[in-house]
């Protein structure tokens, strides 16, 4: 055989061999290290859940991984939706990919039973809880019933709405002009007087009171409805 020919020969023979020590990837595998992923980020945070299969690019070639590969969120994650996540080998021949995957996450969130007019305070006949889809609720949620009781609505809303921040005021503790009592309290003892307050007051803010018996006005911390508690 002449030299030339030979040696084409030789390569064909060789070829075959040289490629199959390129070893890819395979899709399910980074597939199942992104289902494992969210499986355990939900798993430990006790949550409901549903996730669509990964898509993956058919045309889609990374060399075969010598090391376990590592799924990753990226930064800013969303509860539900459309999660932006990684996938690397840190191997000897390394590479990351991103994707998309489009998952629906459930958690009992607070609703209106009844319809509520502007103004109204919620009682608790007026909640339930009910499981939604978080990727719905754009404007936040609240997750238990003792979170929105007797906070007063900012606009009238039917029933089945989700409740959300937004919609809802703080509720006064004293009203300005309202009868209080004036608790001053040492380490030692605590003594009770009735007074006025002079400014609305929410839970934890300071307000001025003047004490009915002595017209003095002092500074005081609202702690409940209708009480100012003062230091001596």
């Amino acid at each position: 055989m002449p030299g030339k020919l030979k040696f084409l020969f030789l390569l064909a023979l060789a070829a075959p061999a040289a490629f199959a020590e390129i070893r890819l990837q395979s899709h399910e595998s980074i597939s199942a290290a992104i289902t494992a992923l969210i499986e355990s980020d939900f798993r430990q945070r006790n949550q409901e859940y549903q996730a669509e299969p990964v898509k993956l690019d058919i045309r889609l070639q990374l060399p075969l991984c010598d090391r376990p590969l590592d799924a990753f969120f990226l930064p800013g994650r969303r509860e539900s939706g459309f999660l932006s996540v990684g996938v690397r080998c840190e191997g000897g021949r390394p590479w990351t990919i991103y994707n998309k995957v489009q998952v629906k996450a459930f958690r009992e969130v607070v609703i209106l039973k009844n319809a509520v007019r502007q103004g109204s305070v919620l009682t608790e006949a007026d909640l339930g809880l009910e499981k939604r889809d978080l990727a719905e609720l754009r404007g936040g949620y609240f997750t238990s019933l003792g979170q929105t009781v007797n906070r007063p609505v900012k606009r009238t809303l039917p029933a089945g709405t989700v409740l959300s921040p937004e919609w809802l005021s703080v509720s006064k503790m004293v009203r300005r002009g309202q009868k209080v009592i004036i608790r001053a309290e040492s380490s030692h003892f605590a003594v009770n007087m009735s007074g006025q307050a002079l400014a609305d007051g929410e839970a934890g803010q300071r307000i001025r009171v003047r004490n009915d018996q002595s017209a003095r006005i002092v500074e005081g911390t609202v702690m409940g409805p209708g009480l100012v508690l003062i230091g001596l």
